[in-house]
Parts: C-alpha cells; sequence; structure tokens
C-alpha cells in the first residue's frame, strides 16, 4: 500500500482518474467540489504559499483504491483532510486500516511532530428532510482513532448559491499527546483555517470580483454564527473510541534516515559521492584526522557552487562566514 502524489494533470493521467472516479462515488452530491476546481489547484500546488495544498492516489499492488486530498496550515500546524475516499472491489464494505498506515508514514516523514488533524464527515438528508450523521463512516474514522467534536458544524454550500448556504457535518480530529478536549480557541481557530484559508482561499481563482465579494460575505456570515456559539471559556469535549489514537501511532513511525536522505538528495546523491571522494583523498594526503570539519564544510560548499541556486548560495554564505569564524578564533 502506498501515496503516489497528484501534482500534475498532464501526468499519471489513468491515476487521476481513477482517483477522481473514486471521489465522485464516495463524496455526497452537495459536499463535492467541481472537478475542474480540482484539476486547477492539482497544477497550482507547486506554488509558493504560506499554506500546502496535496493530491494523493492511494494504491495497493498498482491499482488505484482511494484519494486522499488535504491542506496543511503551517502556522497553526493544522491538517484539513478534505477527502479521505477509500474503496477495495474484493471486499465488501469499507476498506480496514492498511491503507491508512501509507498516510501515517507520510505524516511522520515530512513534517514536524505533534500536529493536528481535522476533517468533516457531511450530513446525509433523509427523505423526510432530516440531517443524520453518517454513521457508518463514522464508527469507521473512530476505529482509525479519530473523534467527534461535540460542536453543531456546518460547512458553507460548494456548488452554487441556490437554497441553503451551509449544510451540516460532523467535525473530527485527531489531537496530539492523546488529548481529548478543544478549548475555546482552538475551535475558532479551527473555524478560522477552515473557511477562511481553505474554501474562500479554494474559491479566489474561479469568481470574478463581485462573485467573490459575495463569496465573502457568505463565509463572513456563517463564520460569524459559528463563532457566536463559543464562549471565551468554553472546552469542547470529543467522542471516540479511547483504545486508539492515530497521532500516537504516527508518533512511533519517525522519519527514517534513508528516507530522509532520499528526499534531500534524490538523483543528485552520485553527484554528492563523487565530491566526497575527491575530498578524502585530499584529507589523505594532508594526514590529519582534524581536517574531517573542514572537509564537511568543503563539501558542502563545493555541492551548493554545484547547486547554484538562491537556497544554496544562502547556504554558501553561511558556510563561509562559519570558517572565517573558525579562522579568527585559531
Amino acid at each position: 500500500m502506498e501515496l503516489k502524489a497528484i501534482d500534475r494533470t498532464d501526468r499519471g493521467v489513468r491515476r487521476l482518474n481513477a482517483a477522481l472516479s473514486i471521489y465522485r462515488e464516495s463524496i455526497l452530491p452537495e459536499a463535492q467540489n467541481p472537478e475542474r476546481q480540482i484539476l486547477y489547484w492539482i497544477d497550482h500546488s507547486r506554488e509558493t504559499l504560506a499554506d500546502e495544498f496535496r493530491c494523493f492516489a492511494i494504491q495497493n499492488e498498482g491499482d488505484v483504491i482511494g484519494y486522499l486530498q488535504y491542506s496543511y496550515f503551517r502556522e497553526e500546524h493544522i491538517f484539513f483532510f478534505e477527502y479521505l475516499c477509500l474503496r477495495d472491489q474484493t471486499r465488501s464494505g469499507l476498506l480496514p486500516s492498511e491503507a491508512v498506515e501509507s498516510i501515517r508514514d507520510h505524516l511522520a516523514q515530512n513534517y514536524r511532530p505533534e500536529f493536528s488533524i481535522v476533517f468533516e464527515v457531511a450530513r446525509k438528508r433523509t427523505a423526510s428532510g432530516e440531517w443524520t450523521a453518517d454513521k457508518k463512516l463514522i464508527s469507521y474514522f473512530k476505529r482509525l482513532g479519530f473523534r467527534i467534536v461535540d460542536f453543531p458544524y456546518r460547512y458553507p454550500v460548494l456548488q452554487s448559491y441556490d437554497g441553503a448556504v451551509s449544510y451540516p457535518a460532523d467535525l473530527m480530529v485527531s489531537l496530539p499527546n492523546g488529548r481529548k478536549d478543544l478549548s475555546s480557541c482552538e475551535v475558532r481557530t479551527i473555524l478560522r483555517c477552515i473557511y477562511f484559508k481553505h474554501y474562500l482561499r479554494w474559491d479566489r481563482p474561479f469568481l470574478d470580483a463581485e462573485s467573490f465579494r459575495k463569496r465573502e460575505l457568505l463565509i463572513n456570515e456563517l463564520h460569524s454564527s459559528e463563532v457566536s456559539k463559543i464562549s471565551g471559556d468554553d472546552t469542547f469535549g470529543t467522542h471516540g473510541d479511547d483504545r486508539r489514537s492515530l497521532l500516537t501511532r504516527i508518533a512511533r513511525r519517525q522519519p527514517q534516515i534513508t528516507a530522509l536522505l532520499g528526499k534531500i538528495f534524490g538523483p543528485k546523491m552520485p553527484r554528492v559521492l563523487v565530491v566526497m571522494l575527491v575530498m578524502l583523498g585530499a584529507q589523505s594526503l594532508l594526514g590529519s584526522s582534524w581536517m574531517l570539519v573542514p572537509f564537511v564544510l568543503a563539501v558542502a560548499a563545493v555541492y551548493c557552487l554545484g547547486e547554484n541556486t538562491d537556497t544554496s548560495r544562502r547556504l554558501l554564505l553561511v558556510i563561509i562566514s562559519r570558517m572565517s569564524l573558525s579562522r579568527q578564533r585559531s
């Protein structure tokens, strides 16, 4: 089981179409984003932004069995799982938690620990017009370690502005350090991130000035309505399976050195190895073990020169300043 990043729409088209097919089948129509918008954000996901937007196909032995779409709010250290859809043609019911293992590995190896995860489970409308919780889906996510927040949450309309402007959903979270309660400040932060840093930011590229003004007004009114339910000293409990914690299992999966090295150097590793061999030869000619320290700095400096990027040039300046400082101290 593995996560395969979807960061371009002109490559891996078969994988992308299979993942979006699962998305269409799994998500209620009123909770779906138009696919043209998803494709736009996939192609713009590599842009330098304060926050991240990522899409993945979840694969089992080459077959696409799921779709994951999330936003990461860097400053707040919160993940918003917009869509997590799983399907297995060979089994009835929802896929067991093996698929989530790949998600745990990805989060543990790419982000600093002690983050929070939040997502919505849209409520279903019965024939009589009543909105009821999706008990099957909630039970499944509880088994994975997520918990329901005791808060009457609503998400804004996605597809049009006709009829209702928002719909009810159950807000589910996974909190760090085994915590089970949220402070009023934390709930406000979650609402602000979801409404403004996700929904409003998501819509901006697709609306003209007047339409965006109306959308912003709708989001502001919904946010004000939700925040009005919170007083300064409120504490919001959560309920779920007390024996399970998703983030505790993530904490046990610290990044592996080999994986980190692969992400840092990737295909450039052979170039680094050649530089290291050259430097080791020079160090052996000098015959001093004390040369190991300047050896490491020299390798980094030569690598930075080879990269010739803004980041590598800045790192080179830092290395030169450190080497100059060492000579002054000696």
